[in-house]
């Protein structure tokens, strides 16, 4: 069956168009613009509704159609969830008049487009971009957001878990069966092998979740080595800015700040290893680019538990549990180079995009014929 299946993803518009101009990527707007590339190549008809960036309404690219919502700082303060939000989201899924609509990652938009969807009774995928979207605390939305969440959840007809910690916590904290469908990620056919004399990596937004903190520690607790650091901080957030400002007074810190996803290839090629600080995530997106090209990871999250079953890496709990894990890292080559192997042995096997996009078709197809 080729259906007709919409992607809300306001913020996909750098990512789908290749636009350096446009300066954000997150993983979740990379994992949408995968799967709906793949569908599209399989003969579905594909839309994204994205933000007004100056491009023209219905732009198609790679066989998708981009329909317009609004610009992201239009109207006035308090009235602009009404309008231009709410009232310019509606018309964009008026015009994509898919038959099928699929959001990812808890915000108000849940109850906007879950109010859309029920009202012209057309079905709605919700998908968990983090494990702090099925945390029943919420902690990373507004009071005003968790209840437009809470009930955009109950608008969904299916939801989509990252992993089975995902599932299981959804279900316990809200009530909400969930499918699991693994992130997914191409691998290159004959990636550069890591420099082993290349820096150790550590990429994303420079927040309080993220701990930028812990790695200032971990690169003043190893001198010798160096860093690299990309990720830029939240538009008018002193937390992000300082922290750039200490990480660059570093001898051994190299902070890049904002690059495009083109980019990252280039990086992974110069490193030795990824560093994850974060104190919480999904399944995040540089971890699969990261093995796909044979670079282990080092992380105080492991998603369903897979650094530590696989050897894709070290798992660490502490500043300097993540140095003494580096350290022991870094010393073997050899050691890199087996945990590189399995970690490209396994995103080959468990993160095929067509094995993801073969489960995605088989929820629609269930979703749609319910």
């Amino acid at each position: 069956m080729k259906a007709r299946i919409c992607f809300v993803s306001p913020r996909n518009y750098a990512v789908l168009a290749r636009d350096p101009a446009v300066r954000h990527v997150g993983g979740a707007e990379v994992q949408q613009a995968l799967l709906g590339r793949e569908l599209a190549r399989r003969g579905h008809e594909v839309s994204f509704v994205i933000f007004d960036h100056g491009q023209r309404d219905g732009l198609e690219l790679d066989g998708i159609r981009l329909h317009t919502c609004y610009q992201p700082e239009a109207g006035m303060r308090f009235l602009r969830f009404v309008h231009p939000r709410l009232s310019g989201l509606w018309a964009a899924l008026n015009r994509a008049g898919a038959q099928i609509y699929y959001l990812r990652g808890a915000s108000q938009d849940a109850a906007v487009v879950g109010a859309w969807c029920r009202l012209r009774r057309r079905p709605l995928i919700f998908a968990l971009a983090h494990d702090m979207d099925c945390d029943p605390r919420l902690p990373l939305l507004g009071p005003f957001e968790r209840v437009l969440y809470r009930l955009g959840l109950r608008s969904a007809s299916a939801i989509v878990s990252q992993t089975e910690q995902q599932r299981r916590g959804l279900l316990s904290a809200f009530g909400y069966e969930s499918t699991v469908i693994r992130n997914s990620c191409p691998v290159p056919v004959a990636p550069p092998p890591p420099d082993p004399a290349g820096s150790v990596l550590w990429v994303a937004r420079l927040s309080p979740e993220k701990r930028p903190e812990w790695l200032l520690e971990v690169a003043r607790a190893m001198p010798e080595q160096r860093f690299t650091v990309v990720g830029q901080a939240n538009t008018g957030t002193p937390y992000g800015h300082e922290l750039v400002e200490r990480l660059s007074a570093l001898p051994n810190v190299a902070v890049r700040g904002y690059v495009t996803h083109g980019e990252m290839p280039g990086l992974y090629a110069q490193a030795q290893a990824l560093l994850c600080t974060s104190e919480a995530e999904g399944f995040p997106n540089v971890f699969l680019e990261a093995w796909a090209r044979a670079l282990p990871v080092v992380s105080t999250v492991d998603p369903d538990g897979v650094i530590a079953r696989h050897g894709l890496g070290r798992v660490a709990g502490s500043v300097p549990e993540l140095a003494a894990a580096l350290r022991e890292l870094l010393a073997s080559e050899e050691a890199r180079r087996e945990c590189g192997r399995r970690a490209r042995h396994y995103v080959e096997h468990s993160h095929d995009p067509r094995q993801c996009v073969d489960a995605l078709e088989r929820l629609i197809e269930g979703v749609v014929a319910a």
